[in-house]
């Protein structure tokens, strides 16, 4: 045999065992298991109360609606309500978001939302006025889950926010017919209801 040859083999030889050895030596030494207990999650408190004392009043007698200027909407009664999170146990460390909706209903199409302005002043823990806007101007501004909801038509965000735990915050929400609007909007209607979605 020629001395190359046999350095080749001899090369050969030793890697091979050298690879094997650390194949092997890789099995033995690792090591595998399964879980036989389970896991356990705890969480936190999650929950919110909602609490509604009215309905909108658009205008005097309850009637009729009619457009009219913001300075004279804000005259009429708002519909108020509180939210309130309603987690105050040791657990309850984060706050739970919300967002608040105004949602047209398929059970009755509502052909006036182009025309509704609307405003949401905060009143409670701190008064905060809102800005006025169009109604349809807010509308998919809010998380797309809320839209599961059995019977809602068309979703319009109003606001969000954040409730620590053990906290309330009320809203006046009022809303009327722009003054901009012209006979053409006679006989139309809006029915809706308000929603709030919390999440964490």
């Amino acid at each position: 045999m020629r001395k190359g040859y046999k350095i080749t083999l001899g090369v050969l030889t030793i890697m091979i065992l050298i690879t094997l050895t650390i194949g092997t030596s890789y099995s033995y030494y690792s090591v595998s298991d399964v879980q036989e207990d389970t896991n356990d999650l705890t969480t936190t408190c999650f929950d919110i109360s909602f609490s509604d004392s009215n309905i909108i009043q658009l205008n005097t007698n309850g009637s009729y609606a009619y457009p009219m200027s913001e300075a004279n909407a804000l005259t009429k009664k708002p519909y108020k309500f509180t939210i309130t999170n309603t987690c105050n146990n040791t657990n309850a460390k984060e706050g739970l978001k919300y967002d608040i909706s105004l949602n047209t209903l398929t059970a009755t199409p509502s052909n006036l939302t182009p025309y509704l302005r609307f405003k949401l002043n905060k009143t409670a823990p701190s008064a905060a006025a809102g800005t006025s806007a169009m109604l349809n101007t807010k509308t998919d501004t809010l998380n797309p889950n809320v839209k599961t909801d059995e019977g809602i038509d068309r979703s319009y965000g109003l606001i969000t926010g954040t409730l620590a735990p053990g906290e309330t915050v009320s809203y006046d929400l009022y809303l009327w017919i722009d003054e901009t609007a012209n006979n053409d909007v006679m006989g139309y209607n809006f029915t809706g209801k308000v929603l709030v979605y919390a999440y964490m």
